[in-house]
Formats: structure tokens, sequence, C-alpha cells
């Protein structure tokens, strides 16, 4: 009997320190919080040649091409509809942060908000530009 006896509390002790040893060290998974590292530098492919047509007050539109290149430079060249000798061109460098890229040309600075093959025209506050010509300021690429 106590044999029988001995055997059952080795049995219950084997039994409850196996069901009590899970892994318990510090080397099993734990979540880790990432930060997302996306943005419009890393994730789009922003460099191109861009086009559309800018409302104009005094001419039927601004035909608009603004060409990102990878070397952080741009060309934008402006060509008023309807007017002689009204194409204009512009040289810069340009920076990207979040989505916003600037365009820098001497002390002037221009902004657009990078989408998925789009260019969308901002203000100089970086907003969006509003009212019901606000779908006329956003280049596609080519």
């Amino acid at each position: 009997m106590m044999k029988k006896l001995f055997i059952f509390t080795c049995a219950c002790l084997l039994i409850t320190s196996c069901n009590s040893n899970k892994k318990n060290d510090s080397t099993a998974a734990t979540p880790i919080e990432t930060t997302d590292m996306h943005n419009a530098e890393n994730s789009l492919d922003y460099d191109g040649t861009y086009t559309g047509t800018f409302p104009a007050a005094d001419c039927p539109g601004i035909n608009m091409t603004l060409t990102i290149k990878k070397d952080k430079t741009f060309e934008l060249v402006s060509e008023y509809i309807d007017r002689q000798d009204a194409t204009f061109k512009e040289y810069g460098t340009y920076s990207i942060e979040g989505n916003i890229i600037t365009l820098m040309n001497g002390e002037d600075k221009q902004y657009y908000k990078v989408g998925e093959n789009i260019l969308t025209a901002l203000d100089q506050d970086k907003q969006a530009i509003t009212g019901e010509l606000a779908d006329h300021y956003i280049l596609h690429k080519k």
C-alpha cells in the first residue's frame, strides 16, 4: 500500500510539474510595437513627369508640366493657353516631408500633396485648395 501511495504521489507531482513548467522565459514571443515608416519618399514612386491644366483668371488655363527628378531637382513649365510668348520655365530643388513635396526656386516655394500617380497643388499654408475649381489643381503622372 505504501508503494502505491508513493507511486501515486510521484505521478501527481510529475503531472503538476509538467503543467506548471510551461515556458516562462523572456525569449518567448512578445508583441513588439512598430511605427509605420511609410511616407511619400519611401513608399511612392513620386519622381517622373506630371501634367495638368490649372485655372487662370486672364486666359482659358495654364498647361503645367512638372518633372520631378531623382536627384532632388525639378523643372516646371507653365504655358498660358491662347497667349503668345507666355511659356515660363522654373528650375529648382525639392524636399519631401511626409506626403508633401516642397518645390524651391530661390525664395519661392510651392507645395504639392503626393498621391498615387498624382500631385495635388496646395496653398502657401500647405492646405488643400478649396472651392469649385479645387479639382483643377491636380497634376497626373504620365
